[in-house]
């Protein structure tokens, strides 16, 4: 669907919006609503749209074992919070793979963002 066509529909539910707001005396303008929250979906939109282009612009990332590392250690300080008990406590698997990315850091620059 494009833009164009999703303005289109709320403009034209907007325009309904208000003629029924106004033929049923309702204190809340539909037609505003509908612009409100029109104006908040093309904000969303548009900083998901820059979100996505960012992730894009930084594949590298998703590849770079420092990023890994501290994406299983983050994902391993929530599991006790979602019942899920370690053989290990977090604590210490979380100390380890710091040090590791540590290391890493030391040993290898991290992928850049050009």
């Amino acid at each position: 669907m494009s833009r164009k066509l999703i303005f289109a529909i709320l403009a034209v539910l907007g325009a309904a919006g208000a003629v029924i707001s106004t033929e049923f005396g309702l204190t809340v303008k539909l037609g505003s609503v509908v612009f409100g929250i029109t104006a908040i979906a093309v904000y969303l939109y548009g900083e998901a749209k820059a979100d996505l282009d960012a992730l894009a612009a930084q594949k590298a990332k998703w590849t770079d074992p420092k990023f890994i590392i501290t994406l299983i250690s983050a994902i391993i300080a929530v599991l006790p919070q979602a019942g899920i008990n370690l053989p290990i406590s977090p604590e210490m698997l979380i100390a380890i793979l710091t040090a590791i990315v540590g290391i890493l850091f030391k040993a290898k620059p991290s992928a850049r963002l050009d």
